[in-house]
């Protein structure tokens, strides 16, 4: 592995050479490392607000999934167990930069990487915050919401980005500030979306996920959900687990991309309940 760091306002860059991609990151702060993992987009520019706020506390370290922006892929690609790649591209993160285990933060897409994490790598793991992953398995009408998204899929084919971006918000996250948000995007369409919609917005959410070994670790996990999401898909199946575990859910300002739009607010809420549930 090679670590090619160097100091960009505060910020540290690097790249971790994993199997089949190198992964680019970036550092920020001192303290236990915080790993962001994100969602649809792939990129960690997304969490650069929030950031700023949660590197007063911690070392937050912030990536592009592989095969999104500057994560390249580097030879063939397991795609029939991509999410498991995934998972362990994170776990290899957090191994590379601390030998104690870690915070996490995971939204959306990112947040299933992160549920699979936790199945697969729960050692390295202090808690974990999963904000709105979209498992269907945790739905009583999984089946129903599966055929939504291949019908996102076969739009996207038939009418491009935009047609099926509105789909995803109106069914998904319908009179929300945050899909109004998504919707509002202008411009070409790019390799990241191309990537995610061929490669995750069927197959993620879709994931069996090993629920025994969630519940086996259930005292790392804060399921969190936004307050204006609780009417919305990615509410559910979180608010499901939390009862079917009978832990506390998190309920944090703003919505589906509540950590990007309202990033202060969501920032003291989060501290304060990582530090109510004595994990900091």
């Amino acid at each position: 592995m090679e670590n090619a760091k160097q100091p960009i306002e505060g910020v540290t860059t690097g790249i971790l050479n994993v199997a089949g991609a190198e992964l680019y990151y970036e550092t920020k702060g001192n303290g236990p490392v915080l790993l962001m993992i994100p969602g649809a987009n792939g990129d960690h520019f997304i969490f650069t607000p929030i950031r700023e706020i949660l590197s007063k506390t911690f070392m937050v370290v912030t990536y592009d999934r592989r095969g999104f922006s500057g994560s390249k892929l580097v030879g063939e690609q397991d795609y029939t167990h991509r999410i498991n790649t995934d998972a362990d591209d994170a776990a290899a993160l957090i191994k590379h930069l601390t030998s104690e285990p870690a915070f996490v933060f995971a939204s959306s897409s990112g947040a299933l990487v992160s549920l699979q994490l936790m199945t697969l790598h729960p050692e390295i793991i202090k808690a974990l915050v999963p904000h709105e992953p979209t498992a269907l398995k945790y739905l009583p009408d999984g089946e129903k919401w599966k055929a939504t998204t291949q019908e996102i899929y076969d739009l996207y084919i038939k009418e491009g980005e935009g047609a099926a971006k509105e789909k995803f918000v109106n069914e998904l996250i319908p009179e929300t500030q945050d899909g109004e948000y998504m919707k509002s995007g202008k411009g070409p369409e790019t390799p990241n979306t191309k990537y995610w919609f061929k490669h995750e917005v069927r197959q993620y959410p879709s994931t069996d996920f090993d629920t025994i070994k969630l519940e086996e670790n259930k005292d790392k996990i804060i399921f969190c959900v936004g307050k204006d999401s609780v009417n919305t898909m990615p509410a559910w199946p979180v608010t499901n687990l939390a009862k079917q575990f009978g832990t506390e859910v998190l309920y944090v300002p703003g919505g589906h991309l509540g950590y990007a739009l309202h990033a202060v607010e969501f920032a003291k809420d989060l501290l304060e309940d990582l530090q109510k549930r004595g994990k900091l």
